[in-house]
């Protein structure tokens, strides 16, 4: 690694773009030199308590990087696919410039900060994802990177998952002799598993408030307005099924 750039590899904002982003970017064919200290992973098919061992580095200091592209979530619009198997990143703040420490001070690049959320409740998982302003042109599909943090205690990682802390609710009472009373599932694990999927899409689209809202543009808004209807009524017509 003797490409390495960052002290016990804690570089800075401006490193990460400068030195790590943008050799990812236009390196082409041969990125070796940075891939060897960086891996490249599509972070939102893994929880983030299962992104520490994809990285390249142990860290000490509960922060890793990664490489990843942008991954829209509808076919119209900039706006990137959050959700995870267990929750969804959700971003909070402005979107941050950064620029050169030293000279005219040019802008390189540029930082958004994700929270992550489970069970519509904020975790100690904190995400920057880093975008390169320095492609010329901008290139479609480009490379971020992904500077993963979990602001707990190291012994509070693994049981983030859930896993160790499962909380048993009662079963409800049911008559095998009846049929399901929301239709269209084969048993009652299909059910809940689509009721436990639609409740997550529920919480993301309402977890969009108005600063958010202003990011984009007057036809994503309306978009995002668009399914957040949809699906309330989807789900409030879901209940009122259950309730007959």
């Amino acid at each position: 690694m003797e490409n390495l750039v960052g002290l016990r590899f804690i570089p800075t904002d401006e490193e990460i773009v400068d030195h790590y982003l943008r050799l990812k970017n236009i390196g082409g064919s041969n990125t070796s030199h940075v891939d060897e200290v960086i891996s490249t992973v599509n972070i939102c098919n893994f929880d983030p308590w299962d992104l520490p061992p994809q990285s390249r580095i142990a860290s000490s200091d509960q922060v890793w990087h990664f490489f990843g592209r942008k991954e829209s979530k509808y076919n119209k619009g900039e706006r990137q696919k959050r959700k995870t198997k267990s929750g969804f990143w959700k971003k909070t703040g402005n979107t941050l410039p950064i620029k050169r420490k030293r000279g005219n001070r040019e802008k390189i690049g540029e930082k958004q900060v994700l929270v992550f959320y489970k069970n519509g409740s904020k975790s100690n998982w904190v995400m920057h994802e880093y975008h390169a302003s320095c492609l010329s042109p901008p290139q479609s599909g480009a490379y971020t990177i992904c500077k993963v943090q979990f602001k707990g205690e190291a012994s509070e990682i693994s049981s983030s998952s859930g896993v160790d802390n499962v909380e048993h609710s009662p079963t409800p009472m049911t008559n095998p002799e009846s049929p399901s009373q929301f239709s269209g599932f084969r048993d009652h694990q299909q059910e809940m598993q689509f009721e436990a999927e639609t409740l997550t899409d529920f919480e993301e689209l309402l977890s969009y408030d108005l600063n958010s809202l202003l990011d984009y543009d007057g036809d994503e808004q309306i978009e995002i307005a668009s399914m957040q209807k949809s699906m309330t009524s989807i789900f409030i017509g879901h209940i009122y099924s259950s309730d007959d």
